[in-house]
């Protein structure tokens, strides 16, 4: 399994070598994932709020937060994918299982320029590598919203949450129950 490549995508192009960074876990880790579908969901800024994203069988599955998001976080946006060796990372670091860390700097063994990553998680989807929930006013689909959100709403103060604008705009509702 070490010979495999595992990805990592980035804004910056023409890395030569992916150095840890200290990121939402608080150690310095160089993150890549083994699925390129999935790591290239993190070449644009994007969170919990925006979209909801596990994998299933190794597929993205992934859910809109609200109208569009997918469009707004993605249309346009550039990025580079990296490819990495999976020699020397780490399994179950992070909560999330498709995420691999490594805490020393890893060499770059291949570039790949992504010119829209949104026509390129279109692309996946139509083939069927990637499931894709689009945002929806159903019942069922708020109630998951509400679930999967309200444990990280909780964890936010009031403050954030105001200077927030998505709040507002997409989640008062959810807030409001």
């Amino acid at each position: 399994g070490y010979t495999s490549l595992i990805y990592h995508a980035s804004k910056q192009a023409g890395l030569k070598e992916l150095i840890p960074q200290v990121s939402t876990h608080g150690k310095k880790y160089v993150y890549a994932i083994n699925n390129r579908i999935t790591a290239i969901f993190f070449g644009a800024p994007k969170d919990d709020f925006d979209i909801l994203m596990d994998e299933v069988n190794e597929k993205p599955v992934i859910y809109e937060c609200y109208p569009n998001a997918l469009k707004r976080i993605y249309l346009g946006k550039s990025c580079s994918l990296y490819g990495v060796m999976e020699k020397g990372f780490l399994f179950n670091q992070t909560g999330w299982a498709p995420e691999l860390v490594c805490e020393h700097t890893v060499p770059v063994v291949c570039e790949e320029k992504i010119e829209d990553i949104y026509e390129e998680i279109m692309i996946s989807i139509e083939k069927g590598d990637c499931i894709f929930h689009k945002y929806s006013e159903d019942e069922a689909y708020q109630q998951f919203l509400r679930d999967e959100l309200s444990e990280r709403i909780k964890d936010f103060s009031l403050a954030d949450l105001k200077a927030d604008p998505r709040f507002e705009l997409y989640f008062h509702s959810l807030l409001a129950r």
